[in-house]
C-alpha cells in the first residue's frame, strides 16, 4: 500500500482531473471495513459564480438514484410491509388499468415490467408534479409481456417504486427516506429526494455537453425513455428550485459522495460505523442474480439483481467484479458495495461529458482506489 494516505492520494488526483476537464465539480468517497477512508473533492459547484464544491456540496445523482430508491424498498421487505412478488396492484389498485393488473414489485425492480415509456406530452412541470406522474404510470399500457424481458424504464422506474412504497408505508416517499434510510446513518442533510430550500445555495450546477440521446431518431425507443424535453443540459430547469425540490425517485436524488457511499457501506458486514440496514439474509436475496441477458432499451448486456446493477467478470467495469452491486448515472458518477472486500465507494460530478470519457472516470477512480488498498 502506498505510503501515503488513501486520502492523500485522491484528493491529488481529483485536484489533477478537475484542473483538466474545465475545473468541473467532483466528490469521491469510500468505505472500508465500516470506515470513512476518503471524502474528498475538487472543482467548482458553479462555474459561473467561481463557487468551489465542499464536501458538503449536494450533487444531481442522476441514475445513482435508482440505487438509493431500490435500497428503500429492501428495507420495507425486512420490514414485513412489502413482499417482492406482490403485484404492484395490491397497494395501488389504480396502477392495475391498462393491462398491469399482474405487474410485480420484483418485475419493476428487474425493469422487466413493459412499461419504460413516458407520455408523449412529457415536460419539466410535467416530472415535477408527483401526483400528476401517479396518474400518468395508472394510463401506462406494457409495450411487452411484464417479465418476459428487461428493458430500462429510466424515469418510470421511481415513481412505480416509490408510489408503491408510499401506499404499503403511509408515509410519502421522501419522508420514508428521510426516516429509515437518512436518520440512522446520520446524513438527513446530506440525502434528499426533494430538498428543502434552505438547501439550494448547496447544490452543484449542472454544465457540458449534450446527451446523446438528442442526436437519436425521433422513434427510437430511448428517446421515448427519457424525452429530449426532460433531459439535463437541454433543460436548465435541472438547475432550478422547481425540479430540485420535486421528488423524480430515478435521477434526481441530491447528495453527497460519502452519503451515498455510507449507505452502500450499511448494506454488508459490519455496517457504517457499526449501524448496518439490511440484515445478510435480506441483503443476499436482494443482490442475488436475476437478470443476465441483451436489454431491450439499451440493446447491451445487462446484468441485475433486484434494483442493483451487478459487476461483470468478463469486462473490466467500476464495480471490480460480480461480486459487486450499485448503481452508476450519466457523466461518470457511480456509487456501489463491494462485501468481499468490505468496500464501498462514490464518485459524483456535475460536469455531463460522453459516455466514454464518463465510464472512464468512474473506472479509473475506482480502480486506482481499488489499488491504494491492495484489493484483489
Amino acid at each position: 500500500m502506498s505510503t501515503q494516505s488513501p486520502q492523500v492520494r485522491v484528493q491529488q488526483w481529483l485536484d489533477e482531473w478537475s484542473a483538466s476537464h474545465d475545473y468541473c465539480g467532483i466528490q469521491v468517497a469510500a468505505y472500508f471495513h465500516g470506515k470513512q477512508i476518503i471524502n474528498a473533492c475538487s472543482g467548482m459547484a458553479d462555474p459561473l459564480t467561481q463557487t468551489p464544491v465542499t464536501t458538503d456540496t449536494l450533487f444531481l445523482a442522476q441514475s445513482c438514484s435508482k440505487g438509493v430508491a431500490s435500497t428503500v424498498v429492501h428495507l420495507l421487505v425486512q420490514q414485513g410491509k412489502l413482499s417482492y412478488d406482490d403485484k404492484v396492484a395490491k397497494y395501488w389498485p389504480e396502477f392495475a388499468a391498462n393491462g398491469k393488473e399482474k405487474i410485480t414489485i420484483r418485475q419493476v425492480l428487474c425493469h422487466t415490467a413493459g412499461i419504460p415509456l413516458m407520455p408523449d406530452h412529457t415536460d419539466m412541470d410535467l416530472i415535477c408534479d408527483w401526483d400528476a406522474m401517479i396518474r400518468e404510470m395508472e394510463e401506462l399500457s406494457p409495450i411487452w409481456e411484464p417479465g418476459s424481458k428487461p428493458g430500462y424504464h429510466g424515469l418510470t422506474y421511481g415513481w412505480i417504486l416509490g408510489e408503491t412504497a408510499a401506499r404499503a408505508d403511509g408515509r410519502p416517499f421522501p419522508r420514508i427516506v428521510q426516516e429509515e434510510l437518512c436518520r440512522p446513518l446520520g446524513i438527513e442533510n446530506e440525502l434528499h429526494f426533494g430538498a428543502p430550500p434552505e438547501a439550494e445555495s448547496r447544490i452543484a450546477k449542472i454544465s457540458g455537453e449534450e446527451l446523446p440521446i438528442a442526436l437519436l431518431p425521433d422513434d427510437h425507443l430511448m428517446k421515448k425513455v427519457l424525452p429530449v424535453r426532460v433531459v439535463p443540459i437541454r433543460n436548465p430547469e435541472w438547475n432550478e428550485p422547481l425540479f430540485h425540490q420535486a421528488a423524480v425517485p430515478a435521477v434526481n436524488g441530491l447528495m453527497t459522495a460519502n452519503a451515498l457511499a455510507r449507505m452502500y457501506a450499511s448494506l454488508f458486514e459490519n455496517g457504517a460505523d457499526g449501524v448496518r440496514l439490511l440484515s445478510p439474509v435480506h441483503l443476499e436475496e436482494a443482490t442475488r442474480l436475476q437478470v443476465d441477458r441483451i436489454d431491450e432499451i439499451m440493446q447491451v448486456k445487462t446484468r441485475l439483481a433486484l434494483g442493483y446493477a451487478l459487476g461483470s467478470a468478463e469486462l473490466a467495469d467500476a464495480f471490480g467484479g460480480p461480486h459487486s452491486f450499485g448503481y452508476a448515472g450519466i457523466g461518470g458518477m457511480i456509487g456501489f458495495a463491494d462485501p468481499v472486500h468490505s468496500f464501498s465507494f462514490a464518485i459524483l460530478t456535475n460536469r455531463m461529458t460522453s459516455a466514454r470519457d464518463a465510464v472512464a472516470a468512474d473506472t479509473w477512480f475506482a480502480s486506482r482506489v481499488r489499488q491504494l488498498l491492495e484489493l484483489r
